[in-house]
Order: C-alpha cells, then structure tokens, then sequence
C-alpha cells in the first residue's frame, strides 16, 4: 500500500471518528439477532473489525440494520479493507451505499477524503501487478468509474501512470471486454453504463495509448503477457481506424 493511499485512510479515521458516539446500530424488528450483530460489531476495535465482522453490516447498512450514523462511523475501516483488496461485501455495492446516503451532500471535508481515497485506490490497483489485483481489477474500475465524479480524471491517472502492472490490466480488460466497448457500446458494470462509453473509446485508440502499449511491448518482449499486449496493439488501432470511418 503506497504512502498516499495510507495517508488519504488517516484522513477518512480522523473525518469520521465524530460518529462514533453517534452510532447505535438500531434495524429491523424483523431480525431476531440484532442484539448478537451488535455484540460482534463492538466486540473489537474499529481497526481490528475484518471483512467477515463487516460483511453482514455492508451489506444490510441503510437498508435494515444502521443508519447513516453508523455506516459513517464504520466507514473508514470498510474502505481500508476495500483497499487491501478485502472488500466486506462487494465494491460496487459499497459505493451504491454511499450514493444511498447521498454522500455527496455531506460536509466537505468527508466528501474530499472519500474522493482523495477513491484516487489513491485506483492509484494503488493500477500499481498493483498481483494476481489477486489482476481478480479483482475489472470490479474496482467498474465501480470506481461509475461513482466517481469525474471519468476524465480516471483515465488521466492511468494514462500518466508508467507501472507495467496498468498495462497488465488494460491488456486484460481490452480483450475481456471488447465485444461489449466497441461492439455493443457500453461498459459493462452491475449496470450498463452508457454514460461514458464514446470518450473512453476514443481514449483507448488515441495515439497516447497506441503509444503506451507499443513501447510496453518492445520494453517486456519476453514476458508472459507480451503476445497479448501485440494483440491488444492490433486490435486496437483496427477500432481507432473503424471509428474514422464510421465519423
């Protein structure tokens, strides 16, 4: 985990430590458990809490069990496991429960050390040349992309980022979701997302990238995914010479 990533969690700790006294962890009538769920929620400290002690609660929180007190307070800790790749639930059912509790009209402060956050994260998975990254890539930009205010920034961050493990991964994700970017036109997330689908085309065939992906080709000649990297280079100056035609 970089030094930015570690220090944009700090942040998020020191924003939301208010709500700890704010927490009640009250739900549903209906759960007969809610007494034990909250036993195990406060049986450790806010750090220690894993992704098995959180799952219940990320996946319940707004809907039948806490509030929006709660999930602020507990927060924090659901993202740094989000970091660590241990997501309690699921990652776009994360960022679905902020928009729940419509985050983007808290105070600023909590606004900013969520998207500073969220930047370092994509920072960190781009970084990241692990095969569980490489599992888990494809979810996180879904979600990272479909939630984050700006997709322009997204794809700046990982244009300018020089680590063989983004290549990796746009290697990867061009040749999973092809069919779905230039034939069927839309992201393929928990939604199709059309909303950004023609500038991360002309993203994808412009000459910054075909560039990137060359270079990363002669530079990593003997690597196991270089004749992948070749094919997405091909395939991808066919779309760029494709969408001329088509304008």
């Amino acid at each position: 985990m970089s030094d930015n990533l570690k220090k944009s969690i700090e942040k998020l700790y020191l924003v939301f430590a208010l709500y700890q006294g704010l927490s009640k962890l009250e739900g549903s009538s209906l759960y007969e458990n809610i007494e034990v769920w909250k036993k195990q929620m406060r049986s450790k400290k806010l750090r220690e809490l894993t992704d098995e002690d959180l799952a219940l609660f990320a996946g319940k929180v707004l809907l039948t069990w806490g509030d929006e007190n709660d999930y602020r307070y507990y927060l924090p800790r659901i993202l740094e496991l989000t970091a660590e790749l241990k997501t309690p639930y699921d990652i776009w059912t994360l960022y679905s429960r902020l928009e729940d509790a419509s985050w983007k009209t808290w105070e600023i402060d909590e606004q900013n050390a969520i998207n500073d956050f969220t930047r370092e994260l994509w920072n960190s998975i781009l970084n990241d040349p692990s095969e569980h990254a490489s599992w888990e890539f494809k979810d996180y930009f879904h979600a990272i992309t479909n939630f984050y205010p700006d997709f322009s920034d997204i794809l700046k961050i990982w244009e300018k980022n020089e680590s063989f493990a983004s290549i990796k991964h746009l290697t990867n994700y061009v040749l999973e979701e092809r069919h779905n970017l230039f034939d069927q036109n839309f992201i393929n997330c928990f939604e199709k997302n059309t909303k950004h689908i023609e500038e991360f085309k002309a993203w994808l065939t412009s000459e910054n990238i075909l560039k990137k992906i060359e270079k990363a080709f002669y530079e990593n000649e003997t690597s196991a995914i270089a004749e992948q990297i070749s094919w997405v280079e091909q395939l991808l100056n066919q779309e760029k010479q494709s969408l001329k035609t088509k304008n």
